[in-house]
């Protein structure tokens, strides 16, 4: 679920409390799975096995931005500063 969600965002801008409710989730998910009550615990875990929803959303983007420049689409062309500007943004 959590995989699908992120290939879904690729295209999609996230604010920062729909980021922080992911990662919430996320957190959450990972508590019940190792049977732990710390949120710090948990957060550790999403850290250590390179689970963090804003690293994901921005590689998502990155290559759904990348693929969009380059798919030689005129009218993905028209927009190529804006998307040389998120590149940009991103960084």
């Amino acid at each position: 679920m959590f995989a699908m969600f992120i290939l879904w965002t690729g295209g999609i801008p996230l604010n920062k409390s729909q980021i922080k409710t992911l990662e919430y989730t996320l957190n959450s998910a990972f508590k019940k799975i190792f049977m732990i009550n710390s949120y710090d615990i948990a957060h550790e875990c999403v850290v250590f096995f390179n689970c963090s929803v804003s690293d994901a959303v921005c590689r998502r983007k990155v290559k759904f931005l990348t693929k969009l420049l380059h798919s030689g689409n005129i009218v993905c062309l028209l927009f190529a500063d804006s998307i040389n500007r998120e590149f940009a943004n991103l960084t």
